[in-house]
């Protein structure tokens, strides 16, 4: 903390009320901030297949902003847009930004977040009221298997690919048949 200022580090998983925001940032400290806010892009995952990620980043980027505006009667505030993958979004920050804190904002926000960003030995704070709901390991999965995330996301988007064009074959086939049934009793 050079010169009594703290550095906090905003994760933004969605959208947030700017008033608990500005409450949850007030509260933390009564000593000057320096504040970095990552507004991780949500990218849904028809946008992921069709790799169309730039939406996405824009909404994000627009988060980032909104949140910058909020804060910045409170701390020296600076904003960006960060990864899909919002412990890869911290990972990056930190790398330019020596945070002492993260605080964790949005309806994205969930127990297993606030456990995978423990890894960086900060404290992580998160604005009381959000979701804290705990993700079954099924549905964990999925999301990071949707997201892009998950290391056998490649080979499972091959097989559904496949999967699905053995069946369009099969019914196309079948199709057939049926139309040839039907021209051979006329």
């Amino acid at each position: 903390m050079p010169g009594g200022r703290r550095n906090l580090l905003v994760l933004l998983v969605g959208d947030e009320s700017t008033e608990r925001l500005r409450e949850a940032v007030a509260a933390l400290s009564a000593t000057p901030l320096r504040v970095q806010v990552v507004a991780p892009a949500i990218v849904r995952p028809l946008d992921w297949l069709a790799t169309a990620d730039d939406a996405a980043h824009r909404r994000a980027e627009v988060r980032a902003l909104e949140a910058e505006w909020t804060l910045a009667e409170q701390a020296e505030v600076t904003a960006a847009a960060g990864d899909v993958d919002p412990v890869q979004a911290v990972e990056d920050a930190l790398r330019d930004f020596p945070a002492d804190e993260i605080l964790v904002a949005g309806e994205a926000e969930d127990e297993d977040l606030a456990e995978e960003l423990a890894r960086f030995g900060l404290p992580v704070v998160r604005i009381a009221g959000g979701r804290r709901s705990r993700r079954a390991p099924l549905s964990r999965g999925l999301h990071k298997l949707a997201g892009g995330r998950a290391n056998s996301t490649p080979f499972v988007l091959f097989l559904g690919v496949n999967g699905a064009l053995l069946v369009l074959a099969l019914f196309l086939s079948l199709v057939a048949v049926v139309v040839l049934w039907l021209l051979g009793s006329l």
